[in-house]
């Protein structure tokens, strides 16, 4: 240890407290190395919500002095409320007495509850890996180092970063995965020989070509020493604690802090001390995102994950950087037809993925194959994750702990997608492009970043959950074999009780099972863990000799998973994955996908500029005051609780409102003041804040809006689709009772077409849960908020044939709309309104194909020309309509509806209609369907 000084322990933050008069929580946050923030409203808590210094002299007071200024406070009033004046070096008393008040503080209501628990369909996981402790730690900026304290010597605070990144471990035992050991494997022999066997077959050889055939498997064996030099992971402890230094400089220019909870800290710490691999999948925001979990490891003390980077990303200098921090680089379209027909690079892919897990790497992957255009989280991708699937379904891991992880900041380092949204084809990454954007964001303040990681969820214990709802939907369930068996090593690693085959099973709980004969739990070949060890603990010899390939099937305990697993091996030597596959495992992965983009979007917290971005956006469109702005931040801010969402910000609404606009900057938002010479006498009133809404700038406004776009989707689905049986404007009754009864179930019955219209933009449940029950609890707000009103069960028509038996009743409503309801109502149904308007517009655009055939990008284009064509006009709104993303998943739509079909000649894909909507009169009433939700 460099520095031996010794470190006081870390308080989390008070959520209400007073201040003790000598020692309060700002003199004890800041002795701890955590970054203070209060969640007090008053005056003086206010001021260091977007600073970074709080008495060091890293970032945040030129800043916060500038903001002041320029909002028309004098400088005495913003040094009355901003001192802060830094302790005299302390004595064994004042030290003494720091510990105590740090005691103290401990028995406080701490700031933030913890987000990000595993579904409660995994209740083993839920359990697991947390307690009474874990939840209230607070949050944590980790800029502030313990090496910064007041407490330390001179040296020590001066060169904080340096002495930091010198004291923690890196040196963690990275084993070597020879390629040798890769190509020799079953399946890639397997795909080796399919490839060489094809190839004989088109070049018209004889199968019994000794010589070519030899020829050819030299060919394809170099190419497989290729693919793999190409790919691989080269971690370096050194690299990595180089970088991490880098980065703690760059983010504290560039970022006001990087928060995360220290309970979530402590969890992933405990998880990663089991042998058991991680699976790391956060939502992908920006190319940081790539170093950010890495980073966060290297300050815990966790050894390094394995990442998949797009091939994009292998460009010199960077690419080598990724590499020596655990990237290894992947094709980006895995799920391509091009990329399905390389039989070879899917076969070596998978199984160096499967070595690396079972040699003890932790794996990070973005499930959602790219970043993010919209700003809401894009539709999960399967095809790493199918990996890793397999890997557990025919026995090579015994269990997986996948921890969803959320990233998000006030600004994106990577700049817009405006260039891409508006139709244009994508730059290429390349050395220089790098280097101008690294240049590009050095000067430029990013505000704060959050990062939140979920409660790690066994992959063993969702696999029997998922059996089960497989069994009930009847995904190819063998006949003669009970529902009720128990999948071998199914049992959650979590669990505190011994193994138990003979247990009668119960629906809500796992069965423990029976423990393995003796002649198997005492091989010498493998460990008790699917995976070798952790890489924290000690090296052995032979290490990677000790391995589970399909060549090699060491451990009973593949036989018998392959004998009583409902999960069949139907799949190719390839995998990632053929079409051979049962709907059982489809449905397994597209799942357990679902599962962790909607667990990552519930922990992820809503930062100032979406919060902001959103009010402007839907709520006060053509502008507002500061001080109305300042309510509305404050009832959502309630809103956001109600839904026990967090936010990455805290401290007064006002500051929160003056601190985004800033962000935001004159392009979104523009900002009009009083004449300078009554700047210093403006009231909140007098300033007027309104969103830029002219294209292309309303398009990144929009990104920013969409994080909150997942929060409100159930409730804005079915006010849009209360609203779409109506005929009349709600606004010309308000504050009065209708006469119009509103059915529930009618109501419920057009909630669901709509989420099935919208079903590629929002995961709007859990695959665990009943969207039904989802839509329900959606009513039962809008009662307690006093739209609807009970009026009473009716009963439904029948004819005069029919039985009395058959006499069924539905409850219903009234409508009583107030200028609140109206208001929340509202703004949902306006969130909504620009995807709507570009569903109907594609609709609409349908009839170009009538009778032909058109490529998907000239459908794309004209459709988006269209939509410009009417906003110019004034028919449409909303300019965002046009972006790319919503008419390409229109588009889906249209083709899971079995509107349009499409195939692909010549690496071009083909739009046309289907014979049944081949003419107007069938496209009109499907156009008037989705017309009927346009308010």
């Amino acid at each position: 240890m460099v520095d031996v000084l010794p470190k006081l322990q870390k308080v989390g933050d008070p959520w209400t407290s007073t201040p003790s008069r000598y020692y309060g929580p700002q003199n004890a946050q800041t002795r701890a190395g955590n970054g203070y923030i209060d969640h007090n409203d008053g005056v003086n808590s206010s001021r260091r919500n977007y600073g970074n210094g709080h008495g060091t002299k890293r970032g945040g007071t030129r800043n916060r002095v500038k903001s002041y200024n320029s909002w028309g406070r004098s400088q005495s009033q913003m040094s009355a409320t901003s001192r802060y004046v830094s302790a005299p070096r302390p004595t064994k008393y004042t030290r003494r007495t720091w510990d105590q008040a740090a005691s103290a503080l401990h028995q406080i209501p701490l700031c933030r509850p913890f987000h990000g628990r595993a579904c409660a369909c995994m209740p083993f996981s839920m359990n697991g890996l947390i307690d009474e402790t874990t939840t209230n730690l607070g949050l944590q900026n980790l800029l502030h180092v313990s090496t910064s304290n007041s407490d330390r010597y001179y040296l020590t605070r001066k060169c904080c970063y340096v002495f930091h990144c010198l004291n923690l471990r890196t040196r963690f035992n990275y084993p070597n995965i020879p390629n040798k050991m890769i190509i020799r494997d079953e399946r890639v022999t397997s795909a080796m020989e399919q490839v060489v066997t094809e190839e004989m077959e088109n070049n018209g050889l004889a199968t019994d070509d000794q010589k070519a055939y030899s020829s050819l498997i030299a060919k394809h064996t170099k190419r497989a020493h290729k693919l793999l030099n190409d790919m691989k992971a080269a971690i370096s402890s050194t690299l990595i604690r180089l970088t991490g230094y880098v980065l703690f400089k760059v983010f504290s220019n560039l970022l006001m802090s990087v928060t995360i909870h220290g309970g979530q800290q402590e969890v992933i710490e405990r998880a990663a001390k089991r042998d058991t691999p991680i699976i790391f999948v956060p939502l992908h925001r920006s190319h940081v995102d790539y170093l950010f979990v890495t980073w966060v490891l290297f300050n815990r003390q966790i050894p390094a994950p394995v990442v998949a980077a797009g091939d994009n990303l292998r460009i010199p200098v960077f690419g080598w950087l990724l590499r020596g921090l655990g990237g290894f680089f992947i094709k980006r379209r895995l799920e391509s037809c091009k990329a399905r027909k390389d039989i070879l690079y899917r076969a070596v892919l998978q199984t160096y993925v499967t070595h690396a897990l079972q040699a003890g790497y932790n794996l990070e992957f973005f499930i959602e194959g790219g970043r993010t255009r919209t700003g809401k989280p894009s539709m999960p991708k399967g095809g790493l994750l199918s990996v890793i699937v397999d890997a557990y379904t025919n026995g090579t891991l015994d269990d997986a702990l996948i921890v969803p992880i959320a990233i998000n900041y006030d600004r994106i380092l990577d700049g817009n997608f405006i260039r891409e949204q508006m139709g244009q084809s994508k730059v290429p990454e390349s050395f220089w492009g790098a280097v101008r954007a690294i240049i590009k964001v050095l000067s430029t303040n990013y505000g704060h970043a959050r990062i939140d990681f979920g409660q790690p969820f066994s992959l063993r214990e969702f696999v029997k959950n998922a059996k089960g709802v497989a069994s009930r939907l009847g995904l190819n369930q063998p006949q003669n074999q009970p529902q009720s068996e128990i999948i071998l090593g199914c049992t959650p690693p979590l669990s505190p009780t011994p193994i138990n085959v003979n247990s009668s099973p119960v629906a809500s709980d796992l069965k423990p099972l029976a423990p393995l004969p003796q002649d198997v739990t005492t091989t010498t070949l493998v460990t008790g863990k699917g995976h070798q060890r952790s890489l924290s603990s000690p090296a052995s010899s032979d290490h990677l000799r000790l391995k589970r390939t399909l060549s090699n099937p060491s451990s009973a305990i593949n036989a018998i998973s392959r004998t009583n697993s409902n999960l069949h091996e139907a799949r190719s030597n390839s995998s990632l994955f053929g079409n051979d596959v049962t709907d059982e495992y489809r449905y397994l992965v597209k799942s357990l996908a679902s599962h962790i983009v909607y667990d990552a979007e519930r922990c992820q917290a809503i930062m100032s500029t979406n919060a902001i971005a959103w009010l402007l956006s839907f709520v006060y469109r053509n502008g507002t005051s500061l001080f109305t702005l300042t309510k509305a931040l404050d009832a959502l801010r309630d809103s956001l609780r109600t839904r026990k969402r967090d936010t990455g910000f805290s401290g007064k609404s006002k500051d929160v409102v003056i601190h985004a606009v800033k962000l935001l900057g004159a392009g979104l938002v523009r900002v009009e003041k009083p004449q300078e010479t009554d700047k210093l006498r403006c009231e909140e009133t007098d300033v007027l804040i309104a969103p830029i809404t002219l294209l292309p700038n309303v398009i990144e406004l929009n990104y920013y809006a969409s994080a909150l776009t997942p929060v409100f989707a159930v409730d804005a689905i079915v006010a849009t689709s209360l609203l779409s049986l109506l005929d009349c404007d709600l606004w010309s009754y308000k504050d009065c009772s209708l006469d119009i009864l509103i059915d529930r179930e009618k109501l419920i019955k057009r909630a669901l077409r709509l989420s099935e219209m919208l079903q590629n933009e929002f995961l709007l449940a859990p695959p665990c849960a009943s969207l039904d029950t989802k839509l329900h609890e959606s009513v039962d707000s809008l009662v307690d908020m006093g739209l609807l009103q009970n009026a009473g069960s009716i009963h439904n028509r029948w004819s005069d044939d029919s039985d009395e038996d058959d006499l069924t009743f539905s409850l219903c409503y009234k409508m009583v709309p107030s200028t609140s309801s109206l208001e929340v109502i509202g703004a949902w149904t306006t969130m909504l309104a620009p995807i709507l308007d570009a569903y109907y517009c594609t609709a609409c655009n349908l009839h170009t194909l009538i009778t032909r055939q058109t490529p998907d990008k000239v459908f794309i284009q004209n459709t988006q020309n269209h939509i410009a064509a009417l906003v110019d006009k004034g028919t449409l709104r909303y300019g965002e309509s046009m972006c790319v993303e919503p008419i390409r998943n229109a588009v889906k739509f249209f083709e899971t509806e079995g509107v349009m079909e499409s195939y692909t000649q010549d690496s071009v894909r083909l739009l046309y209609l289907a014979n049944e909507y081949d003419s107007e009169d069938r496209l009109s009433a499907f156009i008037a369907e989705i017309d009927c939700y346009r308010s």
